[in-house]
């Protein structure tokens, strides 16, 4: 017969500091906080790496290559469901033929709301709505503007 040790079976053992932080760290509730918060800072660190660019580019589409745009920082909400961009620029395309006569557009910070960011490191398609949807709300920010028409 087997003999047990009287420290592993002795139901009213002391709990050591660190067998307690060992069982904290494994439960449930911190691997999931920890686990959306890698998400989060993922997400964030590609919004402005990658994201910013998609983002110029749609716009530069849309607005038939008349403007370029730059976005000094985007950053995710905590719920991952809206976006905010801080410090925006319209900047017309000055053409050779065109008198300098518009202005760029400067804009301090802009939330844009109801945009699903969770799977936007998973799913292409998903990265790809979202570029559309921020760049068409950035535009219709400045609906005057960007959409009159050349003279």
């Amino acid at each position: 017969m087997l003999k047990q040790s009287p420290a592993t079976t002795d139901p009213g053992r002391e709990i050591t500091f660190a067998n307690w932080l060992k069982a904290l760290m494994l439960s449930p509730g911190i691997l999931f906080s920890a686990g959306y918060l890698i998400i989060y800072l993922l997400t964030n660190s590609y919004l402005n790496r990658e994201f910013k660019d998609d983002i110029s580019q749609a716009i530069e589409t849309a607005t038939d290559n008349r403007y370029t745009f730059s976005v000094e920082h985007l950053r995710a909400g905590l719920d991952l469901h809206s976006v905010t961009l801080r410090h925006l620029e319209l900047t017309p395309v000055k053409k050779q033929h065109q008198a300098a006569t518009k202005s760029s557009v400067s804009i301090q910070q802009l939330c844009v709301k109801q945009i699903n960011l969770c799977n936007l490191l998973f799913s292409k398609q998903t990265a790809e709505r979202s570029t559309r949807e921020i760049s068409r709300r950035i535009l219709d920010s400045n609906k005057l503007l960007v959409f009159s028409k050349p003279q």
